[in-house]
């Protein structure tokens, strides 16, 4: 049984993924096959008994599947993950959680959707949801989530899509610290460097933190979509 994940290639970092990746199905036994998240949806590779990982805004038939597990990019990149273990460093973080996407493709509501998925997971269920935007045929097109979770402890995220180059900012502003990140002011001067890339992840990271898409996590979806569409003005 192999492993068939669907990721924006140019998000994956090969120098810190240890498994031997291939670029193709045929012949698929144990390894895993790395395919852009722009390619055909494999359903005929569950028959087959693969597992196959999905990006959270590509799961956008919102039914559970055996054999698909989701992932999201914001719990896997590097950067998160510390901030997230300062965070938790609190019994029950109490502060203003600031975040920033800017996108060059164009909108989708399923990214912001997971989004708070994860952040939600950090900081607690939502009490209240407020979005505000701009007009869907202009670009580029912002978005603004005001998420309100209670006990002195909110979220503003801030997006903007269609513009050339992705960059992901956010701020902590907690009771005991102050956490502060710029992916534009992490990047490195030289590509070709040693250093990671702030947007980028291992294959690795992905299958290690996939989540099953079992009915408990599609329902959970399903209600971050409705208060985020259903908060809109």
């Amino acid at each position: 049984m192999g492993n068939i994940v669907f990721a924006d290639l140019e998000n994956i970092d090969l120098r810190t993924t240890s498994l031997k990746v291939v670029e193709s199905t045929d012949h698929l036994t144990d390894e895993t096959v790395l395919l852009s998240s722009s390619d055909t949806y494999p359903e005929a590779e569950l028959n087959k008994g693969h597992n196959v990982f999905v990006p959270s805004d590509l799961l956008d038939n919102g039914s559970a599947a055996a054999g698909v597990y989701v992932f999201f990019d914001l719990e896997i990149y590097p950067f998160f993950q510390k901030v997230k273990e300062n965070i938790q460093k609190q019994d029950k973080p109490k502060g203003v959680f600031r975040f920033r996407r800017i996108v060059g493709k164009d909108e989708t509501t399923s990214l912001a959707v997971g989004d708070l998925f994860i952040i939600a997971s950090l900081l607690g269920e939502p009490e209240a949801v407020k979005v505000k935007h701009t007009n869907h045929t202009v670009t580029p097109y912002h978005m603004i989530v005001t998420v309100n979770f209670g006990e002195g402890t909110m979220a503003h995220m801030e997006y903007t899509f269609g513009n050339d180059a992705e960059r992901i900012e956010l701020e902590w502003s907690g009771i005991k610290n102050i956490i502060e990140f710029n992916s534009q002011e992490m990047a490195p001067i030289d590509p070709s460097s040693n250093t990671n890339l702030p947007l980028a992840y291992s294959v690795d990271s992905i299958l290690n933190t996939a989540r099953n898409a079992d009915s408990v996590l599609i329902k959970r979806l399903n209600k971050y979509c409705q208060l985020i569409n259903g908060g809109a003005d």
